[in-house]
């Protein structure tokens, strides 16, 4: 609805629907009582994206839509098995931090009704292929808009993905009461030096968002190191 005002000229207001409101609630909630911090790096993409183009035409026997995202979600696994701080929820009342020994990992999805964090329950027990498999079964419900609430409870850990969109750099906002979120920017090429050596590269920025109350500034760097190096390797996350 357009209308004009004395002080400035025209202006629109659009309704502050529900989901948009919802998202905007859980974000302040979030950003009140969990003291941010926001970690990058870099992480060199190419030996995942030539791995992804191997694999291509078993995906397409398998009938399944191969992205990075199930090497991310194995990666982060397999490093939270060493620092369990992230993948765990600071029990206020009680003063314990709770480690879960689950990974409920949730993907930001974002469609024309707003932001959605589906969740892949147990993404532990499944392989990448299946992981693939319900990664786009979930980001299909959003655009249909067929998502149903259980699809997007119990997440332990969110990772958002705004490469596609584009952008370097940002600071996720951690989803309540969740530790952690992992950011996953713009992939592009770059001269980076190999072994003396300057050479073309796939490279692309990671943002790891925490709670400061539960861990501090060097296990998070170290935990993103190794979440990197995993994902720079990715044949032994199959």
């Amino acid at each position: 609805m357009a209308v004009e005002t004395k002080e400035m000229g025209k202006e629109e207001r659009v309704k502050y629907r529900l989901i948009r409101r919802r998202t905007g609630e859980k974000m302040l909630e979030s950003v009140q009582k969990i003291p941010h911090v926001s970690h990058f790096d870099e992480c060199d993409m190419t030996e995942l994206l030539a791995l992804r183009d191997e694999l291509k035409p078993e995906a397409e026997k398998r009938g399944v839509k191969l992205t990075f995202l199930p090497f991310v979600m194995k990666a982060l696994i397999a490093t939270f098995e060493e620092h369990p701080s992230l993948n765990a929820v600071l029990d206020e009342e009680a003063q314990e931090i709770v480690h879960k020994k689950y990974y409920n990992l949730g993907v930001a999805v974002a469609a024309e009704q707003g932001l959605y964090v589906p969740v892949v329950k147990n993404s532990q027990d499944k392989d990448a292929w299946a992981l693939a498999a319900e990664i786009a079964e979930l980001a299909e419900k959003v655009r249909a808009n067929k998502i149903q609430l259980p699809d997007i409870q119990g997440g332990t850990f969110t990772i958002t993905n705004i490469g596609p969109i584009g952008g370097l750099f940002a600071t996720p906002i951690i989803l309540h009461p969740q530790t952690g979120i992992l950011g996953l920017m713009k992939m592009r090429k770059m001269p980076v030096v190999r072994d003396g050596e300057i050479v073309v590269r796939s490279m692309m920025n990671v943002v790891l968002s925490f709670d400061h109350r539960v861990l501090d500034g060097a296990e998070a760097a170290a935990f993103l190191t190794k979440f990197i190096k995993r994902l720079e390797s990715p044949r032994a996350l199959l």
